[in-house]
C-alpha cells in the first residue's frame, strides 16, 4: 500500500564538518520527525548517501537531493503516494496536523520572503542563463511565485519535471557552478529551480499556512516570547508554528540552537498510545459539550485493566463522540446514543475507525430502552437534576449492578446533576469508587469555573 513520504536530506560530509561545528543537529532533526511519521503513518527516509560520489562544489547535495528522490524511494521498493522533501535545519512540532492530508495532486510549497533583497538579486544573477538555456531572451521572472526550496511536497506527477532539472543541471553544470560559486554567491539550487519551475510552467499550491515552513527566525523576531504573558516564555515559533528550520543562523552555531530547543521540548518527542489517542479528539479547553482532556485521560487509567476488555459500555449523550473514541479503546463493545442526528453523524465520522461502536440516533428520556446487558453505562445525556435522576434509576432498572461514570458533577452553572448523583449516594445505592477529571477552579471553554472534581466513577452498594 502506498505511502507518504519524508525524505529528510541527512548528509553528514566530512569535507564540511568543521564549517558545521558537528552534525548534531541533524540527528534533532531525526528524532522529530521519526515521531511525526510514526504518529501519521508515514515513511521516514533518510537521504544519507547520494548516488554520486563527487561530492562538495561539483555535485552538492541540495542539487542532488532532486536527482535521487525517485532513484532511491524505486530502489529501495517503497510505494510512496505523496513526498515531503525537506532538510535537517528543520524540526517539526510534536502538534503538527498531517499536512499531507491537506495537499492535492500539485506540488506544495511555500513563498519565500525571508530576504527579499537577497532573492532579488539571486533572480537578477541567473537571468542570462536561464534566458539563454531556454532559448527565451524575453522571459520574465514572477517574483510573487518564488518558493523556498527548504520543504516541497511532490508525488509522482513530477517525476518528468525533476528529470528536466538533473537534465539542466547536466548541460549546464560549469555555469551553473560559476554562477553559484563566482558571479551570483547566493545558494545553491534555489533560484534556478524556480525558474526552471516557472519556464516548465509548473502548477504550484502555494495556499498552505506558512506555519508549516518557517525560517530565519530571528529575523522575524520568532525566537522571543510574549514579555506579557506572565512566566511563560515559550518562544513564538513554539506557540504559532508547526515546522520552523535554523536557516539564517551561523552554521557553527545550529547544534548549539537546536540542542537547546530540543531541551526545551524534547519530552513531548517521547511515544505514548495514551498520549496519541487523547490527542486525536477535542476537550473541554476547547469544545464545551466535551469532557476535559484529564477526565479520558482518568477514564484511561481507571479501566486500564484486562478484565475490562471483555465488557459492554452503554453511553447516553455522545454528542461529538470525542469521549466514545476512548471508550471504544477500553471496551469490547460500545453502545453510544444521542437525540441529535448531526451529533450521531459528527460521532460516526471521528469514530469511523473504531470498528467495535455501535451508534444510534434515540431521546432515552422518551423512548424505549432495548439494550442488551451492560457492565459500565456512561451517563451524560440529560444535563438535570430530574434528566440525571431518571438515568441512574433506569440504567439500574435494566442492568445487573453496572458500573456508573458520570460528567459535570462539578459544574458550578449545573447543581442538578451532583444533587441526583449525592441523593443516591447518601441513600446507600451508590458509593463512589473514583472522582475523576479537573479539579474545583478549573475554566471550561464557556468560561465557568469548576466547583468540585468533573466526574465520578461509581459502583452500587449491594
Amino acid at each position: 500500500m502506498k505511502k507518504n513520504v519524508v525524505f529528510l536530506t541527512s548528509v553528514k560530509s566530512k569535507i564540511h564538518q568543521k564549517k558545521f561545528a558537528g552534525y548534531e543537529w541533524m540527528d534533532i532533526s531525526k528524532k522529530t520527525w521519526e515521531y511525526f511519521c510514526k504518529k501519521n503513518d508515514c515513511i521516514l527516509y533518510i537521504y544519507d548517501t547520494p548516488t554520486s560520489v563527487k561530492m562538495g562544489m561539483e555535485y552538492r547535495v541540495t542539487w542532488q537531493r532532486w536527482f535521487d528522490v525517485f532513484k532511491q524511494l524505486d530502489e529501495n521498493n517503497i510505494e510512496f503516494d505523496k513526498v515531503f522533501v525537506t532538510d535537517s535545519t528543520t524540526m517539526v512540532h510534536w502538534d503538527c496536523p498531517n499536512f499531507f492530508d491537506l495537499c492535492d495532486d500539485r506540488m506544495v510549497a511555500w513563498r519565500d520572503m525571508a530576504n527579499l533583497n537577497w532573492i532579488y538579486y539571486s533572480i537578477r544573477g541567473y537571468e542570462s542563463l536561464m534566458r539563454e538555456a531556454f532559448d527565451s531572451p524575453h522571459f520574465e521572472f514572477d517574483l510573487s511565485k518564488y518558493i523556498n526550496c527548504g520543504g516541497i511536497i511532490i508525488n509522482e506527477n513530477h517525476r518528468e519535471f525533476l528529470n528536466d532539472v538533473k537534465q539542466f543541471y547536466d548541460d549546464y553544470k560549469d555555469l551553473v557552478m560559476h554562477h553559484q560559486d563566482v558571479l551570483v554567491k547566493k545558494g545553491t539550487d534555489q533560484t534556478p529551480f524556480n525558474y526552471l519551475l516557472q519556464m516548465n510552467k509548473i502548477d504550484v499550491n502555494m495556499d498552505l499556512p506558512r506555519a508549516f515552513n518557517v525560517n530565519h527566525l530571528h529575523r522575524y523576531d520568532w525566537i522571543s516570547h510574549n514579555w506579557q504573558d506572565g512566566d511563560d516564555k515559550t518562544p513564538f515559533f513554539l506557540k504559532y508554528n508547526y515546522i520552523w528550520r535554523a536557516t539564517g543562523i551561523p552554521k557553527n552555531q545550529r547544534t548549539a540552537f537546536m540542542l537547546q530547543v530540543w531541551d526545551m521540548v524534547g519530552q513531548n518527542y517521547v511515544w505514548s498510545d495514551k498520549k496519541q489517542l487523547l490527542s486525536s479528539v477535542e476537550h473541554k479547553t476547547t469544545f464545551k459539550n466535551a469532557t476535559s482532556e484529564k477526565f479520558k485521560s482518568d477514564l484511561i487509567d481507571f479501566f486500564n485493566d484486562d478484565k475490562y476488555k471483555d465488557m459492554t459500555v452503554l453511553e447516553t449523550g455522545c454528542c461529538h463522540g470525542d469521549t466514545t473514541k476512548i471508550l471504544s479503546k477500553l471496551f469490547k463493545k460500545v453502545y453510544a446514543v444521542d437525540w441529535g442526528e448531526d451529533n450521531i453523524k459528527q460521532a460516526k465520522d471521528k469514530c469511523k475507525d473504531c470498528d467495535n461502536v455501535e451508534f444510534k440516533r434515540m431521546d432515552v428520556s422518551n423512548e424505549e430502552w432495548n439494550f442488551p446487558e451492560m457492565d459500565i453505562c456512561f451517563i451524560d445525556a440529560l444535563h438535570n437534576e430530574e434528566g440525571s435522576t431518571f438515568e441512574i434509576e433506569k440504567v439500574l432498572s435494566l442492568f445487573d449492578n453496572p458500573v456508573i461514570v458520570m460528567d459535570d458533577y462539578g459544574n458550578s452553572k449545573n447543581k442538578g446533576m451532583k444533587n441526583s448523583i449525592n441523593r443516591k449516594i447518601n441513600d446507600g445505592i451508590l458509593k463512589v469508587d473514583s472522582y475523576i477529571g479537573e479539579h474545583s477552579g478549573f475554566t471550561t471553554s464557556a468560561g465557568w469555573n469548576m466547583d468540585d472534581r468533573e466526574g465520578v466513577i461509581m459502583r452500587t452498594v449491594k
